[in-house]
Order: C-alpha cells, then sequence, then structure tokens
C-alpha cells in the first residue's frame, strides 16, 4: 500500500493532471492493491481442471467448487484443495519374515486417485485426515500380515495374486474415503545372497534328476523296441545275427571270443563231444550247410592271429 501510494504522490508532484484524473488514478492504484491482497491471502482460488475445492463456512461444509474460479468469503470460508489425477505412493522398503523363516526385503508402489464425483472429493478430506498416508502405513502393514503367512517359494512365483490381494485389502478399507485404488504392486524383492544360492543349487539337482527319469524312459523305450523287434524274428534271422557278430567280433586284436550257450553247444556238437539231441540233427545239417564256409574261415583267420604271436 506504501509503495502505491509514493507512486501516485510521485505522479502527482512531477505530472500536472486534473483533479479528476488523479482521483481515477488513485482509484485504480487502491483495486490493483485489493486485487494483490485478494489473491495472496487466498480469497480467490483458480482450479485446474483436475482440482476441486472443498470450501468450509464457518467450519461446516458449505460446497464443492471447481473447475475455474471459486471466490472464498474472507473471515467466513476455509477451504481445502483436493487433486483428481492419479498419484503414485511410495512404501518404503522394509524388511519381512516369511513362514519359513527367510528375512526379505519388500518394495511396493500404491497408484490410486481421487474420485471425480462431489461425494467422493467431500469424503476424501472429512473421512480421512490424509488418505496418502494412511494407504501407505496399511500396504506396509499388509505386506507383512501377507507373506509372513506365506514360504518364500509362494511369494516369489505368486507376485500378480499377490498384488491383486492387496489391491483388493486396500479397496476394501478405503471404500470411504472417496478413492479408486488402480493398483498395487510390489517393485521389488531382495533376497538374501546365500538363500539364493540355495535355490539355485535346488533347481539344478531337480533338474538333474529330470534328466536322469527321461534317460531311463528313453533306455525302456529302447528296450522295448528291441524285444517288440525281436519277437518278429525267425531262427534263420537271429542265427543270421548271431553270424554277424561273430564277424565283427573276429576282426578285433583279441585271440578269444567268447560264444553265447547256444553256439558253444553247436561248437561241442561239431567236435563230437556231445551228441545232437533228437531234432537237432536236421537243424545241424542245415546251420552248416549255410554257415560252414564262414566258420572254417572266421577260424583260419583266429589262428593266423595266433600264430603271428
Amino acid at each position: 500500500m506504501f509503495v502505491l501510494l509514493a507512486i501516485y504522490f510521485l505522479v502527482d508532484l512531477f505530472v500536472s493532471m486534473s483533479n479528476l484524473i488523479k482521483l481515477i488514478f488513485l482509484l485504480v492504484l487502491i483495486l490493483v492493491f485489493v486485487i494483490v491482497v485478494v489473491l495472496k491471502a487466498g480469497f480467490v482460488l483458480f482450479l485446474q481442471e483436475y482440482e476441486r475445492a472443498v470450501i468450509f463456512r464457518f467450519g461446516r461444509l458449505h460446497r464443492v467448487s471447481g473447475p475455474g474460479w471459486a471466490f472464498i468469503i474472507p473471515g467466513l470460508e476455509t477451504s481445502r484443495k483436493v487433486e483428481l489425477r492419479v498419484q503414485t505412493i511410495d512404501v518404503p522398503k522394509q524388511e519381512v519374515l516369511t513362514k519359513d523363516n527367510v528375512a526379505v526385503k519388500i518394495d511396493a508402489v500404491i497408484y490410486l486417485a481421487v474420485k471425480k464425483d462431489p461425494q467422493s472429493v467431500i469424503n476424501s478430506v472429512i473421512n480421512v485426515e490424509d488418505y496418502k498416508q494412511a494407504a501407505q502405513l496399511f500396504i506396509k502393514s499388509s505386506v507383512r500380515e501377507v507373506i509372513g503367512n506365506m514360504e518364500l517359494s509362494e511369494v516369489i512365483s505368486n507376485i500378480n495374486e499377490l498384488n491383486k490381494k492387496l489391491v483388493a485389502e486396500l479397496a476394501y478399507v478405503s471404500k470411504d474415503w472417496g478413492i479408486s485404488v488402480e493398483s498395487v504392486e510390489l517393485k521389488e524383492i531382495i533376497v538374501p545372497d546365500i538363500v539364493m544360492e540355495a535355490m539355485h543349487k535346488q533347481k539344478a539337482a531337480g533338474q538333474e534328476r529330470l534328466a536322469i527319469v527321461q534317460m531311463a524312459e528313453a533306455e525302456r523305450e529302447k528296450i522295448s523296441a528291441i524285444n517288440r523287434a525281436a519277437s518278429e524274428l525267425s531262427d534263420k534271422s537271429i542265427s543270421y545275427y548271431y553270424i554277424k557278430a561273430l564277424e565283427e567280433i573276429s576282426k578285433g586284436a583279441s585271440t578269444k571270443i567268447i560264444f553265447p550257450m547256444e553256439f558253444s553247444r553247436l561248437a561241442e556238437i561239431l567236435a563230437g563231444k556231445m551228441a545232437p539231441k533228437p531234432g537237432e540233427k536236421s537243424k545241424l545239417e542245415g546251420f552248416l550247410e549255410k554257415y560252414g564256409d564262414l566258420i572254417e574261415n572266421k577260424v583260419q583267420k583266429l589262428e593266423e592271429k595266433e600264430e603271428k604271436k
């Protein structure tokens, strides 16, 4: 006010003006002063599209204003500004003990907003002192309770379900606060290094067991396939594979060959040490007729190897 009066007297001193112009100039200065005082004192509020003002008269709820200009009667009315945009509330990191006594550090974040209808705006002011702090403390407590009833493996594998559960619990508690809970997220779960190492070892052991089981299954299928194939072979086919096996064995450096029981019996019969059983004679003749030359050839090779030594 003193500044405005000083301006008036300086203009009056150096500029010649009529009394009417002086009066108008003085009134303008007074108006400017009043506007500045009103704005500084908060008697006029300018509210954005995402803002509302809850106005009290003599301490009683009177109205909700906004967006745009809202006028407050000095000395009679007070106001509380409310923001309608989604707000991010960080829950301080805390250490929580799981059901299996593992201490983990949990970091969470809350996304919420005040609903736009007038009653919700009023509720966010008169039903809770500070809905942000209230939501933060509630989630902090809920995280301790929920994770304390779960084992570490359950916590890690059910993050999404935990988030949904925390949202539902906060929405139930805050139903009279006039807010909408958009999301609650566990941002970070810090597990001690020694526990992480043990979990990795456990996982590796599980994968090794699975590999052993799969190998056993594959071996079983292989044996089953061989059994099915063998059951379809005739006696002639089996004898042929006997001879082929002997041929491969004779290619090696060894001078001794251990024959299967059936073939050993055949050799004894050939040597005359054993009389053939009934029915074996005809089989023996057929066998010698088909494979005699090959057997003789292999025997000669074995003798040659023995002489060289």
